[in-house]
């Protein structure tokens, strides 16, 4: 990616912060072996043949590129983004040692990332809970989802396989009818990749001569940039501009980049990963924080008829004390991460940029 408009600037000006997620140190080098080996056990996917699954992985990585060095820096490579689409569009396919119910919504409740919390101070414990996401093995892992319903079940399978997941089926002609408006690529997932993957491939060997996964970072840039990248496609390209990318390519590359960011940027379980790569801690992101949770009370904080407390509670009966407050900041309003509330400077040119475009009036800026 051109270093106009960089991985990190775009995802800075587009997400928010967090903590940062630590894994025990003593633990990850056997979760990557157990996590590598799952990903490694096959040269194919579960949905994906291995070409579809190297040009898959190629766009996947100048969606969201690795940096000079991926282990301080990871991309899409690094999460196993096509992983990720692949278990996804196999999801009623997957072995049970891979999934152990169709892989669409993960179980909960408990990552076991983070730990109790102190009943006394509202700090993290010493113990954290099981995890209930994922079981790993020497023989690689397994993710666990929640088993679905009947019409959960045809509804997603209209969404990967099209109508004819509803063959047999005995539904309401209403119900059939609002599964129309589920579906948010233009056609079935499943038969959009697999036309997407080939017309990429074959947009590539007519320019370039060469399959799409052995074009070095600045051949596929342009060809995405062709085919309606949003982010390379008003940027200036070293090379010139390729003919113009194939309706299947065009058609797929928006539902592939949703999904590159869903991969990188969730939970890493779906992935068959216990261990976040890194991604998050770009995005000083702390993921899922069940159950220690962001804030905690505490009861010194304030006294009764103080800040928050003030005006409640009856003096002859019971008035509260202490307020709830952050043990991880969940939002900052400049870089150092320090968290602090609203001025009238901060929402200021919010209002004025409102007011410019008649969202509001001059007389609402005080409500």
């Amino acid at each position: 990616m051109t270093s106009e408009l960089s991985r990190r600037h775009f995802l800075g000006a587009a997400l928010g912060s967090g903590a940062a997620t630590a894994i025990a140190p003593a633990l990850q080098p056997w979760l990557w072996a157990a996590a590598q080996a799952d990903a490694a056990s096959s040269g194919r996917g579960y949905f994906f043949d291995p070409r579809e699954q190297a040009t898959c992985a190629a766009i996947c990585a100048r969606i969201v590129p690795s940096g000079a060095d991926p282990s301080t820096d990871p991309g899409a490579t690094e999460a196993h983004a096509v992983v990720f689409i692949d278990r996804f569009l196999a999801a009623f396919e997957l072995p049970p040692t891979v999934a152990d119910n169709p892989a669409i919504y993960i179980h909960g409740r408990f990552s076991g990332r983070n730990a109790y919390p102190n009943d006394r101070t509202g700090t993290p414990a010493s113990t954290a809970p099981p995890d209930d996401f994922l079981t790993l093995s020497r023989r690689g892992s397994t993710t666990h989802f929640l088993p679905l319903s009947r019409l959960q079940k045809l509804s997603w399978r209209f969404q990967l396989y099209g109508p004819q997941a509803l063959e047999g089926a005995k539904v309401s002609p209403r119900w059939k009818a609002q599964l129309g408006t589920l579906n948010p690529a233009p056609r079935p997932l499943r038969p959009l990749y697999r036309a997407g993957l080939a017309a990429f491939d074959a947009y590539a060997e007519g320019v370039f001569h060469a399959h799409f996964a052995d074009l070095n970072d600045t051949q596929r840039d342009v060809l995405l940039a062709a085919a309606g990248n949003v982010i390379l496609a008003g940027l200036p390209l070293p090379l010139p501009s390729p003919p113009a990318a194939p309706d299947a390519a065009k058609a797929l590359f928006p539902t592939l980049t949703v999904h590159t960011f869903q991969a990188c940027y969730g939970l890493p379980e779906y992935r068959g990963l216990a261990a976040e790569p890194g991604l998050w801690r770009e995005l000083g992101w702390d993921g899922d924080t069940v159950p220690l949770g962001s804030s905690i009370y505490d009861e010194s904080l304030y006294g009764p008829g103080e800040g928050p407390n003030r005006g409640f509670g009856d003096p002859a009966v019971y008035q509260p004390r202490g307020a709830y407050r952050e043990l991880r900041p969940v939002s900052t309003l400049d870089e150092t991460g320090a968290s602090r509330e609203l001025t009238d400077a901060d929402v200021a040119p919010i209002v004025e940029a409102l007011r410019s475009g008649r969202v509001l009036g001059r007389g609402e800026a005080r409500r």
